[in-house]
Parts: C-alpha cells; sequence; structure tokens
C-alpha cells in the first residue's frame, strides 16, 4: 500500500501491505483531556466523509492522547495496529498535527491503513503563509478555506495583509474613515470595475478564533509608513501635505508616505495599533516597512524640522526613527514586532525587531552578518517563496531546493531563523481559483522546509509522493496547477514569463513622475518664499 504524508516526517515505518485498520461509522473515539483540538478536527473531517455523526458501536478504536513522543515541542507518535490508532502528542498542537497526518494517510487508503509507526517533530517553531487582501478583498470563506490548509500542511502562522495602497480592510472604530473611505477603489489598473471589501470587527475576531482552533496564531500586518494611499485617502492630514487622493487603482510603489515630522500621524497609528491589539490576541504584529520613497520627505517642512532636532544625517534615519518608535510602543504593550528586511544602513531598528526577508537589498552576507548578531528572521526569499510569481520563474523544483542556510551563518546565527512564510502577493491574483493555481502545490514544498528536518528533505523523494498529494488537495476541493505547469518547460516557461511582464503596463508611473513635479515646483517654491 502506496502512502505518503507532506511533510515528510521525522520517521515513518510501514508494515505488510495488507490493511488492519479500517475506519467507518462505528468507530470509538477517545480522547484525552487537553486534546479538544485535535478532537474537533477529526470529528469535522470524519463527520463530512461520512455525512453523519460517528456511532461509536465498533471495536475499531481511535485514541488521542498527551504524553512525550519526542523532545520537541508540537511532536506526535502515530502508530496504526490492529483495529486501533492511537495519536500522542507532546503537547495539543501535536496530536493536532498527529491528526493531520492521519486525513492525509485515511484519504490515500481509502480509509484503510497498514500497520505503522510514525514519529515526527518540526524543524522551524514559525511556518507561516501570508494572504494579501489589500489589493484584492477576499471574503471571510476564503479566508477560513486558506487556514484549513494551512492546517493539512502543519503551518501555524497566518500572515493577513490587511492594508495597501490600493485598500485599507480592517475595521477600527477609532477611525471608521479607513474604511469607509479607504477599503473602495473606483476601478483596477485600465478597467472601469470598482473594487471594494473590508472585515468587520466580529468578522476578523471570528476568523482568529476559527484559526486558533487549528493552532494556528494570526499575524495582522498594517503596512506603514509606506504603501498607505488608502489611509491618506480617509486621513488626508497622515501626507506631507495634507493631500487629498483617492484610493489607488494602479500598482506599483507609491510617493505619498506618512508624514514622520507631524505627532498627529504618531498619535493616530498609535490609536490604530491600540485597537488592532485589541483584535489579535496572538503577540505579534507586522509593520510593514519597506519600500518607502523618501522624495516627499526630503522637501516637506515637517520632516525637515524633525531631522534636524532629532540630528539625523538623512531621510533613511527619519524612516528608522518611524519604524523604532511604533515598535517600541507596541514592545511595550507586550508584543513581539516584525517588519519586511531593511537595507543595511548606519542606523537600523535594533535587533528586537525580527525581519521577513523577501529581497535583494541585502546580500546573503549582510543577512548572515544580521543573523550572526542576534536579529531573529523569517525566511520569505521572492526568489523562493513569492506564491503570486509565475511557475516559469519560481518553479516548483526552485521553491523547493532553495535553502535558507546561507554561507557565513554561524551556529549560534541558524538559530536565529524564526521560521519560513510562503506569501501569496495579489496584485494579478483576483479570486479563489487563480489564488489555488498559484499556491498549490508550491505550498507543498514550503511546508517541508518548515517542518521536515534538513537532512530529511529529498526532492526526488518530495516527486514521488505528488500524486497522493493531489489526490488529498482534490479531496480538500483545491484546483492546483498541473504539473506541467508548476515545472514547466522551456516553451511554457518563457510563455509564462512573458505573461508576467505584462505588468510592466500597469502601474502608474507616467502619473508618478508628473505628479513628483508639480508637488516639487509647488512646495518648494512656498518654502523658497
Amino acid at each position: 500500500m502506496k502512502l505518503s504524508v507532506i511533510p515528510q516526517p521525522d520517521f515513518i515505518k510501514i508494515g505488510s501491505d495488507e490493511p488492519c485498520f479500517e475506519l467507518t461509522r462505528l468507530c470509538e473515539i477517545e480522547a484525552e483531556k487537553g486534546t479538544d483540538k485535535a478532537e474537533a478536527e477529526l470529528m469535522r473531517f470524519l463527520s463530512a466523509h461520512f455525512e453523519g455523526e460517528l456511532l461509536g458501536t465498533g471495536k475499531e478504536r481511535l485514541r488521542l492522547l498527551l504524553g512525550e513522543p519526542c523532545a520537541e515541542k508540537e511532536g506526535y507518535r502515530l502508530t496504526v495496529e490492529r483495529d486501533c490508532i492511537t495519536i500522542t502528542g507532546n503537547d495539543e498542537a501535536g496530536v493536532f498535527y498527529g491528526v493531520q497526518t492521519l486525513k492525509q494517510l485515511l484519504i490515500q487508503g481509502s480509509f484503510k491503513l497498514p500497520e505503522l509507526l510514525i514519529s515526527d517533530s518540526p524543524a522551524f517553531h514559525c511556518r507561516g503563509f501570508m494572504l494579501d487582501c489589500g489589493r484584492y478583498f477576499f471574503t471571510k470563506e476564503s479566508v477560513m478555506h486558506f487556514i484549513d490548509l494551512m492546517a493539512l500542511h502543519k503551518l501555524n502562522e497566518f500572515h493577513w495583509h490587511l492594508s495597501d495602497d490600493q485598500g485599507f480592510r480592517c475595521q477600527l472604530e477609532n477611525q471608521l474613515l479607513l474604511t469607509e473611505i479607504g477599503s473602495y477603489r473606483s476601478h483596477t489598473l485600465f478597467n472601469s470595475i470598482p473594487h471594494q471589501g473590508y472585515y468587520t470587527k466580529a468578522e476578523m475576531k471570528e476568523i482568529v478564533d476559527y484559526a486558533h482552533e487549528r493552532c494556528i496564531r494570526v499575524i495582522p500586518e498594517i503596512d506603514t509608513p509606506g504603501h498607505v494611499v488608502s489611509m491618506i485617502a480617509a486621513y488626508p492630514f497622515l501626507s506631507c501635505f495634507d493631500r487629498s487622493l483617492t484610493v489607488a487603482t494602479h500598482w506599483g510603489i507609491k510617493n505619498d508616505v506618512l508624514c514622520i515630522g507631524k505627532e498627529s500621524t504618531f498619535e493616530f497609528m498609535e490609536s490604530v495599533f491600540d485597537e488592532l491589539t485589541e483584535i489579535f490576541t496572538d503577540g505579534v504584529i507586522h509593520l510593514g516597512g519597506d519600500e518607502v520613497p523618501t522624495l516627499r520627505w526630503k522637501i516637506c517642512p515637517h520632516c525637515q524640522r524633525r531631522m534636524k532636532q532629532e540630528g539625523m544625517k538623512d531621510e533613511g534615519e527619519l524612516h528608522t526613527y518611524y519604524l523604532q518608535r511604533i515598535a517600541s510602543y507596541l514592545q511595550k504593550k507586550g508584543f513581539e514586532v516584525r517588519m519586511w528586511n531593511d537595507r543595511k544602513k548606519e542606523k537600523m531598528v535594533d535587533s528586537s525587531v525580527a525581519w521577513q526577508l523577501w529581497n535583494g537589498e541585502m546580500d546573503k552576507k549582510e543577512v548572515a552578518d544580521e543573523m550572526n548578531n542576534g536579529r531573529g528572521f523569517i525566511i520569505s526569499a521572492a526568489e523562493a517563496y513569492y506564491l503570486d510569481l509565475p511557475y516559469g520563474q519560481v518553479s516548483l523544483k526552485k521553491t523547493y531546493e532553495y535553502s535558507p542556510f546561507y554561507e557565513g551563518i554561524t551556529k549560534e546565527g541558524r538559530k536565529n531563523i524564526l521560521g519560513i512564510e510562503g506569501c501569496l502577493w495579489t496584485e494579478f491574483v483576483p479570486d479563489i481559483k487563480k489564488a489555488e493555481f498559484c499556491v498549490f502545490p508550491r505550498l507543498g514544498a514550503i511546508s517541508e522546509a518548515a517542518w521536515t528536518k534538513e537532512e530529511k528533505r529529498n526532492y526526488a523523494m518530495f516527486c514521488e509522493k505528488l500524486n497522493g498529494y493531489y489526490n488529498v488537495l482534490s479531496y480538500h476541493g483545491v484546483e492546483p496547477a498541473p504539473l506541467k505547469a508548476a515545472n514547466p518547460k522551456p516553451l511554457r516557461k518563457a510563455a509564462s514569463l512573458l505573461y508576467w511582464e505584462r505588468r510592466k503596463f500597469c502601474w502608474a508611473g507616467l502619473y508618478n513622475l508628473t505628479d513628483n513635479y508639480l508637488v516639487k515646483r509647488k512646495y518648494a517654491k512656498e518654502e523658497e518664499q
């Protein structure tokens, strides 16, 4: 009997091909106190499969226990013997992940299993998936669908990108215009179709509870001080010149950012994060923090005054000032802070702020230096883990074979790799169907990078498991990219890249150039007077 699990366990031993256990509606579930989440997950799965509750009148037993099957947190042991399946976890999460493994085995084995033993635990504590809802709004049900699929892959951090230039999706009672105005854009690119949507506080709390039931913590991201046109559209005083803007309708980096010179900016952002931390209770906040043009700051009297008062050399230090001040505010509230990696500069946010590595602004030596000096990193390198990129650019094979262990990272530095996260940006992902095509099967590869020990990872073995993996995805209603698309041959690869290059025609570059000229001309003249 050919059975496989993604992500690959530490140890798996399958007995003879003959099944010794068949799971039917008659099976009785025995769940020890403290395994409630695992029991609920198992009951959801089995009730859906059998289209009704289990009767529990047969001789088969399925036992969920707490124990110490391995040294690591979230570890578990799964055994299948005649008429009995036992999952023992180090903690509640461990039992839950044992259930996820069992689900995969049952689907592949048509609910008949041979004698087997699995012992397993994760390589990294942080195993994440990011969904960008700022560009395109995804319904509450779609978000929950992805959370279910994260659980299946033993991922435990849902990074929720809730704001960007093109939309603000997080309802906050202290600043209602953020969603009343900021969640709506008149069109997208060159079409004439309005796009809108946001999550109410009740919906966000429901999603947080839904994730917690699946051993997933939720990390919200309000991206600042750049990527804030939707916020400025709602509250113009947040910008350097109190500009009257509309929510961005095109992709690309925008030059209107938060004014760091005004105290009112910090008062506003503190009120935003005060309310955000009441909704999202897992103790981690993502600040965004990247792609921040300094053109407005160079001519803004408020920002230049701040720089002079604080003795700053350049606008890069002003950027750091904002991030450090907001990070410190959140840390005093007991929250861990993350941001996208900064470029290497003389003054940076202190190492208590973890960086999410995404781009080439830092070379690998600089990354190694930061890790060795104590900064935590979440690895989301665009070249491997950006799931919106076409398969012609980031194939399944490339995703799988990427290694975060750069040359120059010491043994102690390696401990500062907190985990791995796959990211789905949605500039060109307007719906759930396209999202599934982009995410799967690459999320399977990312889950092995995050969960499976380095010495146990093997691309050839991973490929052998893909038929079973596709069956599991199909069972959960997912339509992944076909393998010929996920690992494209030269002609398909070229077509994929050519199609992707259309993005160059989808940003408001000409508008930025003319707008920058007019802003500089107007406000530079005012300064001269």
